[in-house]
């Protein structure tokens, strides 16, 4: 059972019905403002259809703004949880929380920061920036990091690459209890990111994709964006156009959520000065298209970018030698260590250029961040040296992947704490990085400012329910500047 894609009076609920028939039966559903289900306000019939493996969308309407409901389905007697569910706030809103996660690689740790957001009463929704699923194997190729082994192993032992494969790897995902329980909590919004598809994933290929090995790589993609709309609460921007996730979410006069897809349309990463050709795309022309004009439109105070790779400048020639090994673990550089990561929007610089000028005639823009497995909080000047930012950017570390002190195979917070300091030190618009912990962001959102705050559990190899706050930063409405949030 999940939720999301939430609107003003409407958002999907989702569950699987799971038989040992041949045909998947009907089932009820129910929205109630209670946690009984007495008061009910919608409720309606359903049937898996069997080519859908047997997953249920219901796209509930006439509901109301800022309003907490409840929610449960029932098939052949049987009933199910009750979860919880929220509409997102009234036009007129004058704060917004919201929790924001990505890259949950299973193998690597517990979802405990998934257990300590469903413990949460005071979301507004989850952001999800990608990396929901990691279609590796359990004996993945050299160029991907094993860490210990904590007996958390995939459901297929094999890397995804039919449709069978991914979706069983969504319904191993969904069989844990902390995953379980922040979909039973929240709605959800997502977005993509490689490990949904392939390792670097780019619009014709990966990194790790072989078609003599894995077969067609449009067959690959076709079956793991099926995989995603059956699995997962979501509904499709354009329902004509199964491969498109990138769209708008309004959020009334107080923000304008823009999600963006910078993985299955962009050129091939690339290695060199080839990076700054202007016709090198992260986005492609259609979506590029898009963003530019609702960026150009969007009359709400904040501009909130749901980005699943780092929009900020990485690579800088005033990068401390102490920091490089560790960005380098986080492939973060390029393999050498002497120039950008071609995977980032360092690999991308043209293009970026033209949305971070953008960002500056739109003005009051955070970009909300993933992929790179560690906290950081940066100004985003337009060029490197420039003395004064367009926008800033709030990027989460992992919910478990593994990150710094994982990689080098030190105790956290010891080798990694040099390379922060030095980092932040040396390079101006750096205002905060944490190379180890684990958890999630809290984007709080109000008309006179934005502020993000780096929870951190305590642990990922085995559950636990501790957490503490690791960092909190803000931007003032006008200033395009990141503060020390107290």
């Amino acid at each position: 059972m999940a939720s999301g894609d939430p609107t003003l009076d409407r958002l999907v609920i989702w569950t699987r019905v799971t038989t040992t028939g041949a045909e998947p039966p009907p089932l009820s559903w129910t929205v109630a403002t209670d946690p009984d289900l007495s008061d009910v306000v919608a409720s309606g019939r359903a049937t898996p259809e069997p080519d859908a493996d047997g997953t249920v969308h219901a796209d509930v309407d006439g509901l109301r703004p800022g309003t907490t409901y409840h929610y449960g389905f029932e098939a052949l007697g049987e009933r199910s949880p009750v979860a919880r569910t929220r509409t997102l706030p009234p036009p007129d809103a004058d704060h917004l929380r919201i929790a924001m996660v990505s890259c949950a690689k299973y193998a690597a740790g517990f979802f405990n920061a998934y257990g300590r957001i469903a413990e949460r009463d005071d979301l507004d929704f989850v952001l999800h920036l990608g990396d929901y699923i990691y279609e590796v194997s359990n004996d993945p190729p050299a160029t991907q990091t094993v860490g210990p082994d904590i007996g958390r192993p995939y459901v297929p032992a094999n890397e995804c690459v039919s449709l069978q494969d991914y979706r069983a790897r969504y319904g191993h995902y969904h069989q844990d209890p902390d995953l379980m329980s922040m979909h039973h909590a929240h709605p959800v919004i997502g977005i993509v990111d490689d490990h949904e598809f392939a390792d670097n994933v780019w619009r014709e290929g990966s990194l790790e994709h072989r078609d003599e090995r894995d077969g067609p790589w449009a067959d690959r993609r076709a079956a793991a964006f099926r995989a995603r709309w059956e699995w997962l609460p979501a509904r499709r921007p354009d329902p004509a156009d199964p491969e498109r996730v990138w769209r708008s979410v309004a959020l009334g006069d107080l923000a304008h959520l823009l999600l963006i897809d910078t993985r299955t349309r962009r050129d091939e990463p690339i290695d060199g000065p080839e990076q700054a050709d202007p016709s090198r795309s992260q986005l492609g022309p259609d979506q590029r298209a898009w963003f530019l004009e609702q960026l150009a439109a969007s009359t709400s105070a904040w501009r909130l970018i749901g980005n699943s790779s780092v929009m900020g400048h990485i690579w800088d020639e005033r990068l401390p030698a102490e920091t490089i090994p560790g960005l380098m673990k986080l492939e973060m550089t390029n393999e050498s260590g002497t120039g950008p990561d071609p995977d980032q929007w360092d690999g991308y610089p043209a293009e970026r250029d033209a949305i971070l000028k953008a960002f500056g005639e739109a003005g009051d823009v955070v970009v909300l961040s993933g992929d790179v497995h560690i906290g950081l909080a940066m100004d985003l000047p337009r060029h490197r040296h420039d003395d004064r930012a367009v926008a800033v950017e709030f990027v989460t570390t992992s919910l478990t992947s593994q990150n710094v002190d994982d990689k080098m195979g030190w105790e956290p917070r010891t080798g990694s704490v040099p390379m922060e300091r030095a980092w932040v030190d040396a390079v101006p618009y750096v205002k905060f990085a944490d190379f180890d912990d684990h958890g999630y962001v809290i984007v709080d959102v109000t008309p006179e400012r934005v502020r993000g705050e780096w929870w951190f559990v305590d642990a990922v190899r085995e559950p636990t329910t501790g957490q503490h706050l690791g960092a909190a930063w803000e931007v003032r409405r006008g200033e395009s500047r990141l503060v020390p949030g107290g």
